[in-house]
């Protein structure tokens, strides 16, 4: 028997927070007369708005998505602009969604041009998008004289800068980039799944057609749950390797290692704790694609074979590193630097459902990150 890891209470809150209006009114309205969602998928916010009459746009409290509800039909159109994991979540999000309102809801997926297939390759045409305009709005001369490329990648609510360059709102991922120090740093925020590997593939082909052997340093942060016994939420977390869950299910228990300057570099190791405090640990993160669905059986097989975070982006990001030269030959070093604050915890029962994490501790990393970058340009 599989026990999932959150009561009916955290998903009711969970679902809600990703599908629903915060506006009581209109809340009531969706549990009384919901019956269908239509999810839009690799469709821009502005394409769907135009399918629709008679609407309610709105984003729901924990989502990035535009949702529109049509009262009179009862449906909620969600907007998916982000990529094939974020379906995936939307999907689980309204089956789970039907368990709490305890009534079947109809589902539909409307791919771009009616193709999955088509809708998958429109994701790493967005991507590919707008790293082009990124890379056009770049002084190339100056990167040529650096001989370094700079990414930040994680949630932009948290660090504000000043010294901006060029910024895109984008329905696929917001971008910015930053003067720091004279030297440009491209900013993305905050990534899914395999927005991860879509952008990142298309960094390393046009650098590689761009330049010869400049290096791209990525740096990124967000939250991630932990399943380590003496960690708590709010601490800062450094993979080290990573396990795949569904290879694990499978008895493959092999890690990939991840080679984390934040870990084996002493200098940049130093820096960063100076920024976010000593308390720092390190350990092997699990790539996962569903926090809805997680159960208690998993978990413990995960944790058995060595896992202690739960996320989804590092091991795709290092991954990429892997032979790379017979796909980018004019790339110069990939350098990776990663971090995580602990958000949740499954196995103790504290969920992404109920628990909060000091938003401060990621403005600390994003400072020493700056920091890093800082000493690698003077």
């Amino acid at each position: 028997m599989t026990t999932f890891v959150m009561d009916a209470k955290q998903k009711k809150k969970y679902i809600y927070d990703r599908k629903l209006h915060r506006d009581a009114k209109v809340l009531s309205e969706q549990e009384q007369l919901l019956n269908k969602v239509i999810i839009h998928n690799a469709l821009t916010t502005k394409e769907v708005e135009t399918l629709l009459k008679d609407h309610v746009k709105y984003y729901p409290p924990c989502s990035t998505e535009a949702h529109f509800w049509i009262k009179n039909k009862g449906e909620i159109h969600v907007v998916n602009p982000r990529g094939v994991t974020r379906k995936k979540r939307d999907i689980d999000l309204v089956k789970g969604l039907s368990k709490i309102l305890g009534r079947k809801l109809e589902l539909e997926v409307k791919h771009y041009k009616e193709s999955s297939v088509e809708a998958s390759r429109r994701f790493e045409e967005f991507a590919y998008e707008l790293v082009k305009e990124i890379f056009d709005n770049i002084d190339h001369e100056k990167t040529i004289e650096h001989g370094q490329i700079f990414l930040i990648l994680g949630p932009h609510k948290a660090y504000k800068f000043e010294n901006v360059l060029f910024e895109k709102q984008n329905d696929y991922l917001n971008c910015k980039i930053i003067n720091n120090n004279g030297h440009q740093v491209i900013y993305f925020d905050y990534i899914f799944a395999d927005q991860a590997k879509n952008i990142l593939e298309h960094v390393y082909s046009i650098v590689s057609s761009y330049y010869k052997n400049v290096d791209v340093n990525v740096f990124h942060y967000g939250k991630i749950g932990s399943i380590k016994e003496d960690v708590s939420v709010g601490d800062v977390c450094l993979p080290i390797a990573a396990l795949d869950e569904n290879k694990v299910i499978n008895g493959d228990t092999r890690a990939y290692p991840i080679h984390n300057k934040l870990v084996f570099s002493k200098k940049s190791n130093d820096l960063f704790k100076q920024s976010v405090g000593n308390k720092v640990i390190h350990g092997i993160t699990i790539n996962t694609t569903s926090v809805l669905n997680q159960s208690f059986e998993v978990l413990r097989q995960i944790k058995n074979a060595g896992g202690d975070f739960l996320e989804m982006e590092w091991s795709v990001m290092a991954s990429l590193d892997h032979g790379y030269h017979s796909n980018y030959p004019n790339l110069g070093k990939i350098n990776y630097y990663f971090a995580g604050i602990v958000s949740d915890k499954p196995l103790d029962g504290k969920t992404l459902a109920d628990t909060k994490y000091p938003a401060e501790k990621m403005r600390k990393i994003v400072k020493s990150y700056i920091k890093i970058i800082t000493l690698f340009t003077s």
